[in-house]
């Protein structure tokens, strides 16, 4: 199995993050996201010594693992698989709820 490589770069609408995994099948990717962590990962089988054994125990193995960026909508966040490329790609469009945002604050006075 060769390492895996990640590469991140801004566009007009949002961070792209393309992930190459070589030996590692389509099937077997998986995105989570937590608060606001972005996991990458695959299952790993762990070595059994029974054949026969039904259930398969498998160990988590990182590609990556980061914290989202604030300006990111986390709710749209999306994954495609390119079969012909071989590589995962991420779309992390930006939040623009606040964009162009300006308030003025007023200051209480306590006496």
């Amino acid at each position: 199995m060769s390492e895996p490589s990640l590469q991140i770069e801004g566009r007009e609408e949002g961070y792209e993050i393309m992930v190459k995994a070589p030996g590692i099948e389509a099937e077997e990717l998986q995105v989570e996201i937590i608060k606001d962590k972005l996991m990458i990962y695959h299952l790993l089988p762990i070595f059994v010594q029974e054949e026969e054994a039904k259930d398969e125990l498998r160990s988590i193995r990182f590609i990556s693992r980061m914290t989202i960026p604030n300006d990111v909508d986390l709710e749209n966040i999306s994954a495609r698989y390119d079969e012909i490329l071989r590589h995962l790609t991420l779309f992390l469009p930006y939040n623009h709820l606040h964009e162009g945002f300006h308030r003025k604050v007023d200051i209480e006075r306590w006496k």
